[in-house]
């Protein structure tokens, strides 16, 4: 298991979810998801936003933990940038 796979197993069980449940609601396989709770596969950034939503947990720290540049960061560099045009 990886840091991603380990937090998304314990908000799954803390939402009181099963693999399948989980995986109806967000449109993927129970087996995807259960092969990104052991760190075989790594997210992309929809699917991570989207988990993150369906467990309602923060985006960014979800982002964060499988290696993606969170929300909020992307949205700071963007106005910086739009700031110096």
């Amino acid at each position: 298991m990886n840091d991603f796979g380990n937090h998304l197993h314990l908000l799954r069980k803390q939402a009181q979810m099963s693999l399948r449940y989980l995986a109806e609601r967000v449109n993927l396989s129970y087996s995807f998801i259960d092969s990104l709770e052991k760190g075989i596969y790594m997210p992309t950034r929809e699917v991570v936003c989207t988990l993150a939503e369906e467990l309602e947990t923060d985006v960014d720290e979800l982002l964060d933990l499988a290696g993606y540049i969170p929300n909020e960061t992307v949205k700071k560099i963007y106005a910086f940038s739009n700031d110096r045009k």
